[in-house]
């Protein structure tokens, strides 16, 4: 493997109990990541059919426009957040 791919944590050496609380977060944090794309699939799911012409109609403009800018919200929530996370200092 590349050493570009993988990943190191400088305090991974802390012990056995924060290797084993560090375990715990990333099963926990999957666990939630596993339930938040369940639940928001049986929300699409369940989602009535939507008529296409009626949001490309001057009735459904303001729903378009309101998604495009959440989606443009979250893109740059999204980013911030990587930049915020970076490995370098």
């Amino acid at each position: 493997m590349p050493s570009f791919l993988k990943r190191r944590d400088p305090f991974w050496e802390d012990g056995r109990g924060a290797r084993r609380v560090r375990t715990q977060q990333k099963i926990v944090r999957f666990g939630v990541l596993l339930i938040a794309v369940t639940l928001v699939a049986v929300v699409v799911t369940r989602l009535p059919a939507v008529d296409p012409s009626f949001l490309t109609g001057d009735a459904g403009r303001p729903i378009i426009g309101g998604v495009l800018l959440a989606l443009l919200a979250s893109c740059i929530l999204v980013g911030l957040a990587k930049m915020r996370h970076t490995d370098q200092y």
